[in-house]
């Protein structure tokens, strides 16, 4: 193979469908046909591993032969199928409370916890560390890629390029696949709607299978190239992508490790919604050129992001925007072995797994919903701000607990010490689905004043580090041992 010294930056228009070197497309398809045949190079998605692929055998997709709407916002089916489709990829972003620490009276996140869950607000040239350990977990090798939290998402996988003749009669003759291995990183950011692509090829990566060095076609392969770039899948009403799309030939990639990166903005105006929420959906976008033939566009996977301007997330500094993951399942997680929160925790698991024992006492069998299970079949809790939803579930909750109406000594809790326990209530009484609620139940226990206290703590600090939006975000409560 011949060795080439530099790449070819392509200028891209915002919205459009593929780079300006597509212009070409037109151009080679009037050369492309001999005698009835025509050149076809067709992207393809491969396994990052090849392993036990057989040449010119496609385990990914192609482009899309339907194209998204672009002009609308992302319908509520796709949104939803989100997190459907997280639950199925064993995508899950958890806190884990256990970790946290808090300050000397065991009260509130300490300015250590804070610091360690501060969102990224600037970018660089290269992913941050921690995305070497998202590269590392198996997930990062699968179709949807690993979500690390809502922050950071990485991939690895394979981009190819099929190369054939179509024949007069519709038959192939396939040439050949060229393809490169690649890493890829998301990072949201707590300050802007926006977040950054990475795209890294791995070094030493590029695979030449099928072609056959006796028929010709192997000679090819030193003039064709492939280019990639990042892009919102709807027009720059709703999102859009900066950058150009960067192109190579295959030697080149080969050599070409150094850390790509493009941004995906979200167009605040867009949204009539509360705190401007819209959703998105960006994937890479690949082809090639080079050589008589015609190619057409390819993308990966969509992944969706969620982006607002919430201005309530304050920890020690405001973070009035943002753009998180979203293909990712949320939940908060308490663990019974952390002595601090051990009593609510236990009061927690009791209340999701057997909720007809617990107070206040009901006529109807009990239905409490927020345990996490690793998918969305269980209902989840829905964070809420302070005022009438949050005063009515207060209302209830000492209802329950002091034994008053609707209560009284034989259904609601039984008296407790208060001078050194609270009434600790679950669902959590910022949720929507609160002691107040119409549609669930709520369990009530006592426990020792300082645990309470710290578990409120870590609550405030979960929806910080998750960014939980009010009436918006569903998440879910896993107790752990």
């Amino acid at each position: 193979m011949r060795w080439f010294a530099t790449g070819l930056l392509i200028p891209l228009a915002i919205g459009l469908s593929g780079p300006a070197a597509h212009a070409q497309d037109a151009r080679t398809a009037a050369t492309a046909s001999t005698a009835g045949t025509k050149l076809i190079g067709e992207p393809v998605l491969l396994p990052y591993k090849l392993g036990k692929v057989r040449p010119g055998e496609k385990v990914g997709r192609p482009a899309p032969a339907a194209q998204p709407d672009r002009t609308s916002a992302l319908s509520a089916k796709t949104v939803a199928n989100a997190l459907l489709n997280a639950g199925k990829q064993d995508q899950h972003s958890y806190a884990d409370t256990s970790e946290v620490p808090l300050t000397k009276d065991a009260t509130v996140p300490s300015s250590e916890a804070a610091a360690a869950a501060a969102p990224p607000t600037g970018w660089g040239d290269e992913p941050p560390p921690d995305s070497a350990a998202c590269l590392d977990r198996d997930g990062s090798e699968t179709a949807a890629g690993e979500t690390y939290n809502r922050w950071l998402w990485c991939k690895k996988g394979r981009l190819g390029i099929d190369y054939y003749t179509v024949n007069s009669d519709g038959t192939r003759e396939f040439h050949g696949t060229a393809s490169v291995a690649y890493d890829a990183v998301t990072v949201g950011n707590g300050k802007e709607r926006a977040v950054r692509t990475y795209f890294q090829a791995q070094y030493g990566s590029v695979s030449y299978d099928g072609w056959n060095p006796l028929d010709g076609w192997i000679w090819e392969v030193d003039d064709l190239s492939m280019y990639v770039l990042s892009d919102c899948t709807q027009d720059a009403t709703f999102c859009y992508g900066t950058g150009s799309g960067i192109e190579h030939t295959w030697d080149e990639w080969d050599y070409h490790d150094e850390w790509l990166h493009w941004d995906i903005y979200s167009n605040e105006t867009a949204s009539t919604a509360a705190d401007k929420v819209l959703y998105h959906q960006w994937h890479f976008r690949f082809g090639g050129s080079g050589g008589d033939y015609v190619y057409t566009t390819g993308t990966t996977e969509n992944h969706t992001i969620r982006c607002d301007s919430a201005n309530y997330f304050t920890f020690f500094q405001d973070y009035p925007k943002a753009c998180v993951n979203y293909d990712v399942i949320p939940h908060l997680q308490y663990s019974v072995g952390d002595s601090r929160v051990t009593s609510v925790a236990q009061h927690i698991r009791f209340a999701q797994n057997d909720p007809t024992r617990t107070y206040p006492i009901e006529i109807e069998p009990k239905d409490i919903p927020g345990k996490y299970t690793g998918s969305r079949d269980e209902r989840g809790l829905h964070r809420v701000p302070a005022g009438p939803i949050t005063s009515t579930n207060r209302y209830y909750k000492d209802a329950a607990c002091n034994r008053t109406t609707p209560y009284n000594d034989q259904t609601g809790l039984p008296a407790y010490d208060t001078a050194t326990r609270d009434c600790d209530e679950y669902p959590f009484q910022s949720t929507d689905e609160g002691a107040g609620s119409p549609v669930w139940d709520f369990s009530v226990r006592a426990v020792p004043r300082t645990e309470n206290q710290a578990a409120g703590g870590l609550l405030i600090w979960y929806y910080f580090s998750d960014r939980i939006l009010y009436n918006t975000d569903e998440f879910w409560v896993d107790i752990t041992d």
